[in-house]
This record gives C-alpha cells, structure tokens and sequence, in this order.
C-alpha cells in the first residue's frame, strides 16, 4: 500500500487526466468533459464500503472509453483497468 498513488488534474476545456501507479505497474490517460469521471469513480470506491464486492464506471474518452473495474476481497482491492477504441460498440 506505501507505493499506492493517485492523482486527479484538470486540464484543458472541463477534461482532467489521472495517473494510478502501485508500484508495480501504472496508468494515465485523459478523460472527457461528457461525464461526472471524478464523481463516477468517487461514487464507485465509497460503494466497496458497503456490502458491494465490486463496482465499475467508464470514461468517456471521446470515441474511447475506458472501463474500471474494482473487487474488494477484505481489506483489499483489486482494479482492472481496460481501454476499449470504440465506446459506442464495446
């Protein structure tokens, strides 16, 4: 958990990019100003403190969409991370 990191920055015209790095891998990319991300995900990771195993959101990444996915197993959570080219067809 010490190598966890998170970040969340606004960037240009209402989009944001975020980076999420574990030590062992890492991601970032740039989402839309079409959705709530920041809300969505939020609303997500406070859903695995309740009786939820798992919840999922997408970024809409303007015609790309990225998918989260997260499973709670105790006090540990898993996220998978998957970037599909075409939102409107995944």
């Amino acid at each position: 958990m010490d190598d966890f990191r998170f970040s969340w920055e606004l960037s240009g015209a209402g989009g944001a990019t975020y980076r999420i790095a574990d030590g062992v891998s890492k991601h970032e990319t740039h989402v839309g100003y079409c959705t709530d991300a920041l809300a969505d995900l939020l609303y997500a990771m406070t859903g695995l403190y309740g009786d939820s195993s798992g919840e999922r959101f997408t970024f809409d990444r303007e015609p790309l969409e990225t998918r989260w996915l997260l499973r709670r197993q105790g006090v540990d959570v898993t996220i998978d991370i998957f970037e599909f080219s075409d939102g409107g067809t995944s």
